[in-house]
């Protein structure tokens, strides 16, 4: 399974958005600047900039990516991975329906880790169902009503959540927020603020977070880390990392990377490690060369204030997300000199 689960086993990374000048053209995945508005309700903590999961559930459904293929099934969980194999029991038990979201996003590491879906959320239809499952009010927030199921980190192995949900996600509906069309879901109330923010400093606000989600596109999903080695279980490295896909259909993906880089001739020596590595390389997960895992890449460096370099690929053999799987095994680590 991939988003959550897989990043359980791998270790935390980040998500984020803001505009400035960057390198991305007319998006041809949402449309509109859907992952920055994400990051702006989140709070720039070190939490949350090792890890934001991004999906456009609107836009993959807009092109066609919706089912059991390759494409659709990589991309659909991006946001809400570990929640979405619960979507059937979460609309009989919460009255919601995250498959028929606009968007998803989750944010931070375990435990304070956050999730929330926007857009296909009637909280009319939330709001008694929660409440039958025991909830009890909690301070209100920007995105609406909030009701606390559990105690802050439970995780109980009994009772309504664990007949809705398996292993750890128990404990991501420890509390709810719902108002609007949003639904905001967190383990604790602290991580449940981290991702309904208003005011104060966002992911949105930070130059570097903001650079990389410009130079994204406008994706149909995407993760973002401050560890820009891209080896998931080491330490965050300072510089920031973003992976994509953009596409409206299933045979037009483009995989995408964008990273920041300390100083100019830096991104020019990381521009030429990585045409070197994509031409010549072997990725260590798929047990392939990097040249029959994405095709047609080319590497620019975009430069600007953050010395960006941008990758984009074409992923080979129906695949749809060759990149952000890499980042979530740690596979981008060599290509990128981790």
């Amino acid at each position: 399974m991939m988003g959550m689960q897989v990043r359980l086993a791998a270790g935390g990374l980040v998500l984020a958005v803001v505009a400035v000048a960057g390198c991305g053209g007319g998006g041809s995945g949402g449309g509109d600047d859907t992952l920055r508005a994400e990051l702006g309700r989140i709070t720039d903590t070190a939490g949350h900039r090792a890890w934001v999961d991004f999906g456009d559930l609107g836009a993959q459904r807009k092109a066609g990516l919706t089912g059991t293929g390759p494409a659709a099934s990589q991309l659909g969980q991006h946001g809400w991975g570990e929640i979405a194999p619960s979507a059937p029991l979460t609309q009989q038990s919460f009255g919601f329906d995250g498959r028929k979201a606009d968007v998803a996003v989750e944010a931070g590491n375990p435990p304070d880790t956050g999730g929330r879906l926007d857009g296909g959320v009637e909280p009319s239809a939330v709001a008694p169902k929660v409440e039958a499952l025991g909830g009890t009010p909690e301070k209100d927030g920007p995105s609406g009503k909030t009701w606390r199921l559990q105690h802050d980190h439970e995780i109980s192995m009994t009772g309504p959540l664990a007949d809705t949900f398996t292993g750890a996600s128990v404990g991501r509906f420890n509390l709810v927020r719902s108002g609007g069309s949003s639904l905001v879901h967190a383990s604790s109330l602290a991580a449940l603020d981290g991702v309904d923010a208003v005011g104060g400093h966002t992911l949105g606000d930070d130059a570097a977070f903001s650079a990389v989600a410009e130079c994204l596109d406008h994706p149909l999903a995407a993760e973002l880390t401050d560890n820009g080695t891209g080896d998931v279980k080491a330490a965050a490295g300072g510089t920031v990392l973003g992976v994509g896909t953009r596409g409206t259909s299933a045979t037009s993906l483009t995989n995408e990377l964008c990273r920041t880089n300390p100083s100019a001739s830096a991104a020019d020596a990381l521009a030429a490690q990585l045409r070197t590595r994509l031409a010549s390389g072997r990725s260590r997960a798929a047990d392939e060369p990097w040249s029959q895992l994405l095709t047609g890449t080319e590497v620019t460096v975009e430069g600007g204030p953050e010395h960006l370099v941008r990758l984009t690929g074409r992923p080979a053999g129906g695949r749809g997300d060759v990149l952000m799987q890499a980042l979530l095994t740690g596979d981008l680590a060599p290509l990128l000199g981790g």
